[in-house]
């Protein structure tokens, strides 16, 4: 019995039964299923037409919690671990993932003809006849001598097999499935592997690729520097060609889906709903007023237990992306006119009904800037930016042309339409350097700031000190009544009314357009979900609403431009929804792809507007790059680089290798971002050698590393999977 009780004491490795090995690839999402049509065809799901074993998922499923309740425990011996709703997502994805590549895998072992027969698994247990014994059985130890005690071992396992305990006979089982089932995996790795192999010469080539050195300059361009009206937007008709040349791209394949179109109308809290939390919090009030205890009152009495006297409290009015403690309008005027100790509400702020004591004062400092940043990484990009600034920085002192200056130069998206400016934000918002810059330095200061993200070119406009109120807030949660929701699922309900009316009789495409218009005419905004066929799932709503929503898409007979047939319910929102489009997969319709075909053929334009620019001026790239406010760049490049300091060019490295003599300069040539004419200054080749071998071993071993990565992956790609666990749970198949 004491054997037994080693075992299980080992009990975390019986747990892992069958499929711990394949336990790291994560997808799916549901756990439980329930019914479904009377006639099962799917299951919880499919692999190439075959119903996945659902007992055997359900098993994983308990194996990958466990697994992760044990190992948060080994973790953290010393705390009392939690199951989390995340772990549970986490074992879900595990257990779908194991399901589908154990049926796989089967197959795979079926159709090259391995077996583990009753020989080999003796000698896996116990590391006979050369080999080398299994994860589990090393876990049995000789106290004194510290190595593997195959006797051990043997009598545990014995005394497990013949015990009467109920359930010990199927541990067995499981045990010598697992053990097998890791010798398995590890002889078809080995199939996999044996074949890779690296020649002299592909040694030889890798060698070079990581020695030889290309010095080269160039001028590069990105496309988003051409001017927008540089190059004609894409014609239909343009469009219509490059579609049909490209429809059949691999990048261009569609996934059958389904894509729902909605918008949500919030359940909020009527006046009425909120009656009752302001009388409760006028009761209050003058307890509030009169109290010394602050803290003590507010975790008491408030809903949201929270309090601070510090400037962390400090309140600001509602509006202009403010974060922190805010006020409405509706009080402001009484907030700033407050004294300490004056208790100001009951109002509707964050979080609820709320009450607010001022318990002291503070001031806010705020700086407004202008500025304009040159991107930089490498220290070279950051020499280069430099000049450049201090370059602009004249002209804008001689010009006073500063908002031009950043019209043109400047690569900070954020700003670049506002003039480069930054109004009024607080201190402490902006990295340091730029910080310091803008809160220490005299107003009308303009200079040249380092930052992680480049160099900047910064004016600072103003500054300002503000006296804001500290707040200590009881806060008393309004919800939404049920009257309340009645009221807005009718109103919802006579907007699903109104849609359907207006799309008798009309196609799919105008059906879009009027659904768009209805909801913007009603203050809405459109949203879109696209739901894959392969592995139906909407994120973002709970359960009852992604089954309302998942039968909308599925149910038998709906199809593009069926409308829900009533208001969706989730949570504290109301949804209107319907079918916007159904895709089959494979070749696209042009619609579905437009907006993707338009921006490359922006791109071409956009490339050949630049190679006009550059071509015939190769001769003098320094020049070249002042016309074109251009990158000029020097760095010396090897043929296995992946990438260079403008960022992942790989034509860049291509064109440098290309054949290019020493002191040759390149045609403009298009690149992935953008377009450059490319000098080789000067080779230096690979110290002459005979000896490839690490080179070979290397390629060898990456390639084995790559094999045994990737086959499992390419295995789910090639099948076709179908996860039903969804449609199946809410009864929709």
């Amino acid at each position: 019995m004491a054997l037994i009780g080693k075992i299980r004491e080992k009990s975390w490795l019986l747990i892992a039964v069958i499929g711990i090995a394949m336990l790291a690839f994560i997808i799916g999402d549901l756990s439980s299923v329930g019914g479904g049509p009377q006639e099962d065809v799917y299951g919880i799901g499919t692999v190439d037409g075959e119903k996945i074993d659902e007992q055997q998922y359900n098993l994983f499923l308990n194996n990958a919690r466990n697994n992760i309740m044990q190992n948060k425990q080994q973790q953290n011996p010393t705390q009392q671990v939690r199951f989390t709703e995340e772990d549970d997502k986490n074992a879900i994805r595990q257990a779908w993932q194991t399901s589908i590549i154990d049926g796989l895998m089967k197959k795979e072992y079926k159709e090259v003809g391995l077996v583990v027969d009753e020989y080999e698994l003796e000698n896996v247990l116990y590391g006979t006849n050369g080999y080398k014994p299994s994860s589990i059985s090393t876990q049995f130890k000789d106290s004194v001598t510290g190595e593997f005690a195959p006797d051990q071992l043997r009598q545990a396992l014995d005394q497990l097999r013949e015990s009467p305990e109920a359930g010990s006979a199927q541990q067995y089982k499981d045990l010598m499935d697992y053990v097998a089932q890791v010798r398995m995996e590890e002889k078809y790795n080995a199939l996999l592997t044996t074949g890779v192999h690296a020649t002299t010469l592909e040694g030889k080539h890798e060698y070079k690729a990581k020695k030889t050195v290309k010095n080269v300059t160039y001028v590069y361009q990105n496309f988003t520097k051409v001017p927008t009206d540089a190059v004609a937007e894409p014609t239909a008709e343009e469009v219509k060609s490059y579609f049909n040349e490209h429809k059949n791209d691999k990048k261009y394949k569609q996934k059958a889906s389904r894509k729902i179109a909605y918008f949500v109308i919030p359940v909020n809290p009527s006046k009425e709903d909120s009656t009752q939390s302001f009388e409760r919090l006028t009761k209050l009030k003058p307890k509030f007023a009169a109290v010394k205890n602050d803290s003590a009152f507010v975790m008491r009495y408030s809903d949201v237990k929270r309090y601070a006297n510090d400037s962390t409290a400090m309140a600001k009015p509602e509006g202009a992306g403010q974060q922190g403690p805010t006020y409405p309008a509706s009080v402001a005027a009484e907030m700033e006119a407050a004294n300490v100790g004056d208790v100001v509400g009951p109002y509707v702020g964050q979080n609820g009904a709320k009450i607010s004591k001022v318990i002291g004062f503070g001031e806010e400092k705020t700086a407004s800037v202008r500025h304009i940043l040159i991107n930089a990484g490498s220290p070279e990009e950051f020499d280069a930016a430099q000049a450049k600034a201090d370059s602009i920085m004249r002209v804008i002192r001689s010009k006073n042309n500063f908002e031009e200056m950043v019209t043109e130069f400047s690569e900070d998206p954020g700003s670049v339409n506002n003039g480069g400016k930054y109004e009024k934000f607080p201190q402490g918002q902006m990295v340091p350097e730029f910080n310091d810059f803008s809160f220490f330095k005299p107003v009308g200061t303009m200079g040249t700031v380092k930052t992680t993200y480049g160099i900047h070119i910064v004016e600072v406009l103003d500054r300002e000190e503000t006296k804001r109120p500290i707040l200590a807030d009881v806060i008393k949660n309004i919800e939404a009544t049920k009257t309340t929701a009645d009221q807005v699922n009718s109103e919802a309900s006579n907007y699903i009314y109104d849609l359907d009316d207006k799309f008798s009789g009309k196609s799919g495409k105008v059906r879009d357009s009027i659904f768009e218009t209805y909801a913007r005419d009603k203050g809405y905004s459109v949203r879109f979900a696209t739901i894959q066929d392969e592995e139906p799932s909407v994120a973002g709503f709970n359960e009852i609403a992604e089954g309302r929503i998942l039968r909308l898409a599925y149910d038998e007979g709906n199809k593009a431009g069926t409308l829900s047939s009533s208001p969706i319910r989730d949570n504290n929102r109301i949804v209107v929804a319907f079918i916007a489009d159904v895709i089959e997969a494979g070749t696209p319709r042009l619609e579905l792809v437009e907006d993707a075909i338009r921006a490359e053929i922006r791109k071409e334009k956009q490339a050949n507007y630049l190679i006009d620019q550059m071509i015939g001026k190769e001769a003098d790239l320094q020049a070249l790059a002042n016309e074109l406010g251009a990158k000029l760049e020097n760095e010396g490049l090897t043929f296995s680089a992946s990438n260079v300091a403008v960022g992942r060019e790989p034509q860049i490295i291509g064109t440098a290798f290309s054949g290019l003599a020493d002191g040759e300069t390149s045609v403009p040539v298009k690149g992935t971002n953008g377009v450059f004419v490319l000098r080789v200054d000067q080779t230096t080749p690979a110290e002459e050698t005979t000896d490839y071998s690490a080179e070979i071993e290397q390629i060898k071993s990456q390639n084995r590393t790559t094999i045994e990565n990737q086959f499992r992956s390419a295995l789910i790609e090639s099948a076709d999977v179908i996860d039903n666990r969804k449609l199946r749970r809410h009864g929709i198949r």
